[in-house]
């Protein structure tokens, strides 16, 4: 993918290993601003939307860049997945490409008094997905292959030639009674 443009839930000290050119601080503001507003990227609006909160906060967060990559206000995504209900809960993730890692990936903070990253030890495991330029046809499909070859390092990666059919809307709507909402 790059540098990072835009960190979407981020502090400073996070962004001082993300090292992405705009952030939006989760220290100062809410997350209901972030949500409420569009957003104006710079450079290639290539985001890293790394949530590190609820299931059902996290779902609110990547639907939100969903919608904002549908209107082309985000070029490409990075969502990296630390609560693993978040899954269940945005059924969507599946039409794009997703690393599964052997081994977790380990959110860190940064700690004042020793002035270095230390790790978060989680009880989830993790996952990746990745959400790749939607044109040129040519440019998805390098950007899919090069999300292969970099987190197949990592884990298994995941995509399905059916992916974006939305075939999964029929199935939750049934289970669920009610449509998949792509506002919450």
């Amino acid at each position: 993918m790059g540098a990072i443009d835009f960190d979407a839930f981020a502090n400073s000290d996070i962004n001082r290993l993300v090292q992405a050119s705009r952030f939006h601080d989760r220290d100062k503001d809410d997350l209901e601003l972030l949500l409420s507003q569009p957003w104006d990227l710079p450079g290639d609006k290539r985001v890293l939307v790394a949530p590190p909160m609820s299931a059902v906060l996290s779902r609110r967060l990547i639907n939100k860049t969903l919608r904002e990559y549908r209107a082309g206000r985000v070029n490409q995504a990075m969502l990296w997945i630390s609560h693993n209900e978040t899954i269940i809960k945005a059924p969507w993730l599946w039409d794009f490409p997703a690393c599964m890692p052997f081994r977790r990936l380990r959110p860190c903070w940064w700690d004042d008094e020793l002035e270095v990253f230390r790790n978060v030890a989680l009880s989830d495991w993790s996952a990746v997905f990745y959400l790749p330029p939607p044109d040129p046809v040519a440019e998805f499909q390098n950007r899919v292959s090069r999300f292969h070859t970099v987190f197949s390092a990592l884990g298994r990666v995941v995509f399905n030639e059916m992916s974006g059919e939305g075939d999964w809307e029929k199935s939750y709507q049934a289970l669920q009674k009610k449509p998949y909402n792509y506002r919450e």
